[in-house]
């Protein structure tokens, strides 16, 4: 088979298509022939080596696909072969023309998704589900703050929150461009970060009172001052630095200070550890596709031999929504 390696750290030059042996499906895994790929930041950080327990190089990129499932290692009965799934997790290796992946990560793709949907569904959803549903402990009407809300993340996240129901959503983004998408896919306030203080408008959005759930992904500054739009008794979930920086903001007295609560988790490492929620929020995630209340936003398609600018397109933040490679050349007509 083919596979894209990361040959060694750094820019997307390391990234090279080269000729690898077919894996085989150990005990617990099924064997998936790919038809689609996306590139995660985590993607861009481990070709960089900076990424938290990541493979050491060579190593063959990728945590997101989707395919079919085309054979079932020791133990394995489902999903079973011939099956259409999507796949999420550490060290999948996903951007390869077969894989073999946990069969619990591999989860039977909602109908209602075509194929490059379902290759953007995986991490951005289940990251956003678990940050809104458990850790944001989200109910109807609970007022939201969404950060980088035009990215693949940030865009689930705003998906996720309309269809559970939130009241006041607030969002943040980069451009003008994504200010008014974000505010098409049901942002009450979107705030250009680059421009304006999102502090003020998070208060004006509340009455003062400051958002009942703010999701952060971003770090550094905006983390920082994020503390000062959460109200007492809310919510604060941190989900990554894309910034590449951490706040001074944060110390043990800022918890009683703000009378709030601060959670944090990474999805590979829930999935590694085998927490349950994963498992809850993947299905309650394909029933919301399944009724057409959540469907991924697709900046682009690129082909497989443009992978390398695929990762260079997702680095300059010019993405809009998700970043497919297709492996399969009938996707990208489909997608044209």
């Amino acid at each position: 088979m083919r596979a894209l390696e990361v040959t060694r750290y750094g820019g997307p030059e390391v990234l090279e298509w080269r000729e690898a042996p077919d894996p085989v499906p150990g005990a617990g895994e099924v064997l998936v022939r790919v038809r689609a790929f996306a590139v995660n930041w985590a993607d861009l950080l481990e070709r960089e080596g900076r990424y938290p327990g990541q493979a050491s190089a060579p190593f063959v990129s990728g945590h997101d696909l989707m395919g079919e499932v085309v054979a079932l290692g020791p133990g394995v009965d489902a999903p079973a072969a011939g099956t259409r799934v999507f796949a999420t997790g550490p060290h999948v290796g996903a951007a390869a023309e077969l894989a073999a992946v946990p069969a619990a990560c591999a989860i039977p793709a909602p109908e209602a998704l075509g194929d490059v949907a379902a290759a953007a569904l995986g991490a951005p959803y289940l990251t956003g589900e678990l940050a809104i549903r458990v850790l944001g402990r989200l109910a109807p009407g609970d007022s939201v703050l969404i950060h980088a809300a035009a990215g693949a993340l940030g865009s689930a996240c705003l998906q996720l929150c309309r269809a559970y129901g939130a009241g006041t959503i607030v969002a943040t983004a980069g451009s003008q461009e994504k200010i008014e998408r974000v505010r098409e896919w049901g942002a009450d306030v979107a705030v250009d970060y680059t421009r304006d203080d999102f502090v003020p408008a998070v208060l004006a959005a509340t009455g003062g009172k400051g958002v009942d759930v703010a999701i952060d992904s971003v770090g550094g500054d905006v983390l920082g001052a994020t503390f000062d739009c959460v109200a007492p008794g809310g919510r604060l979930v941190c989900l990554g630095a894309s910034s590449g920086a951490s706040t001074k903001r944060f110390r043990l007295q800022t918890l009683f200070e703000k009378g709030i609560s601060v959670a944090g988790y990474t999805l590979g490492l829930w999935i590694a550890a085998g927490v349950p929620e994963v498992t809850a929020g993947a299905q309650r995630v394909c029933e919301l596709a399944a009724r057409g209340l959540i469907d991924p936003v697709i900046a682009r398609v690129f082909p497989a031999e443009d992978a390398a600018e695929a990762h260079r397109f997702l680095a300059g933040r010019r993405a809009i929504g998700r970043v497919v490679v297709a492996l399969d050349p009938a996707l990208l007509e489909a997608a044209a």
